[in-house]
C-alpha cells in the first residue's frame, strides 16, 4: 500500500478519522442534525457537484475507494448480526456516516475544490472535529 493511500492529504484524512472516532453521543447528533439542514439546500448540492467532478478528473477513484473501509469500521455496528440485504446494511450504519463520508472526500480532494465548497462540506463538523 502506498505511503499516501489517500492522495496528498493523507495525513489529514487520517488525522479527521482519528477524530471521528473519539466523537461522543451528543457531537455526532450535532452533527447529524446539522448535516440534515445543510444537504437540503443548493449550496450543498453544488458542493457535491464539484466533490464528484474532482474526484473523477484527478483519477482519485480508488484512494476514494480505499477510504470507505477506515470509514465504515467506524460506523458499523459492534457485534451486529449479518445484514441480509444492502439495504439493511445501509440502515445500520450509524447516521453519522454520510456526512462523515463527504468531508472525508472533501478533504482528500481539497486543494482541487473552491475553498466554499471544502467548508459546506465539513460543516457540519464545525466546533467538533478541528479543522487540520
Amino acid at each position: 500500500m502506498s505511503a499516501q493511500p489517500y492522495g496528498p492529504n493523507t495525513a489529514g484524512v487520517r488525522r479527521f478519522l482519528v477524530q471521528l472516532a473519539g466523537l461522543g453521543k451528543d457531537d455526532r447528533r450535532l452533527v447529524v442534525e446539522r448535516y440534515t439542514q445543510v444537504s437540503a439546500t443548493h449550496t450543498w448540492r453544488a458542493a457535491e457537484q464539484h466533490l464528484a467532478t474532482a474526484i473523477e478528473r484527478s483519477g482519485r477513484e480508488p484512494q476514494r475507494d480505499a477510504l470507505t473501509g477506515p470509514l465504515l469500521q467506524l460506523v458499523r455496528p459492534v457485534n451486529a448480526p449479518a445484514p441480509a440485504t444492502e439495504d439493511e446494511a445501509l440502515a445500520l450504519l450509524d447516521p453519522v456516516a454520510e456526512p462523515a463520508l463527504a468531508a472525508l472526500l472533501a478533504l482528500m480532494v481539497e486543494e482541487l475544490l473552491p475553498p466554499d465548497a471544502v467548508e459546506t462540506l465539513r460543516a457540519p463538523f464545525a466546533g467538533v472535529i478541528a479543522r487540520s
